[in-house]
């Protein structure tokens, strides 16, 4: 018998044997599973233990969809993770992502779709070089080697660390996560803001949104920081 249950993130695969015998069943990596997709456990070599959405050998470290999940959180929520991977949104924690991504060489992916009418909907945004740092140097970003079709809007968040409202690690003068409505790797302040209001797809305030302002065509008014993303994730692959 086989059961999928979610405790505090970590989705459970139990195994129930004919003598009642429980395990729970973890992957290092979603790379270790490239066919199936879906909510999987994912343990780092770290002991690290956070549910994740695979799909073809990438990991999820965030998916964003239809705005039911509130991305504008504390420090500490941030650092833990939040929401359901299995059909929900969701961000796997600062935490989870220092221990899993610690000591490898990693490739990024963020998947960007429009509200109709905008054509082509879908683009994306890759990165040859993906990194963070630990809790000790505020998860500090490193990104680069872009390639792809939604334009490079990570580029200026490159070397930042991470902030929240309640904890502000950018180098502007002002709250960049408080004035954005967000939590991001912000410097000052921002080219992207996926943890941004989920507000679609006109954002009411200046770069408040889902952002990602260097997309290659205007889409809003009057330029990219008044619009709001339909979709977004991030994925990473480390295999």
């Amino acid at each position: 018998m086989h059961i999928l249950t979610l405790v505090f993130g970590v989705i459970l695969c139990v195994h129930l044997s004919a003598g009642d015998k429980c395990e729970v069943c973890y992957l290092n990596d979603c790379c270790e599973d490239p066919i199936s997709s879906g909510g999987r456990n994912i343990k780092t070599s770290e002991g690290k233990i956070f549910g994740a959405f695979c799909e073809q050998g990438w990991t999820y470290i965030f998916r964003r969809f239809n705005g039911v999940e509130d991305f504008y959180r504390t420090w500490v929520e941030y650092q833990h993770g939040f929401g359901d991977p299995r059909w929900r949104e969701y961000f796997i924690g600062l935490d989870n992502l220092a221990s899993f991504v610690k000591g490898r060489e990693c490739k990024m992916r963020i998947d960007l779709e429009a509200w109709p009418p905008v054509s082509p909907a879908k683009r994306f945004a890759e990165y040859s070089i993906f990194s963070i740092g630990d809790k000790t140097d505020k998860y500090r970003l490193t990104i680069g080697g872009y390639s792809g079709t939604a334009g490079d809007s990570m580029a200026a968040q490159n070397g930042q660390r991470f902030s929240t409202y309640d904890k502000d690690h950018d180098i502007a003068n002002e709250n960049c996560a408080s004035s954005y409505k967000g939590a991001w790797w912000y410097g000052k302040c921002h080219a992207s803001n996926l943890f941004g209001w989920y507000k679609g797809p006109v954002c009411p305030s200046f770069a408040q949104c889902v952002a990602w302002y260097n997309w290659p065509a205007i889409i809003g008014s009057p330029n990219n920081y008044y619009y709001s993303f339909k979709k977004a994730s991030m994925k990473i692959h480390c295999c």
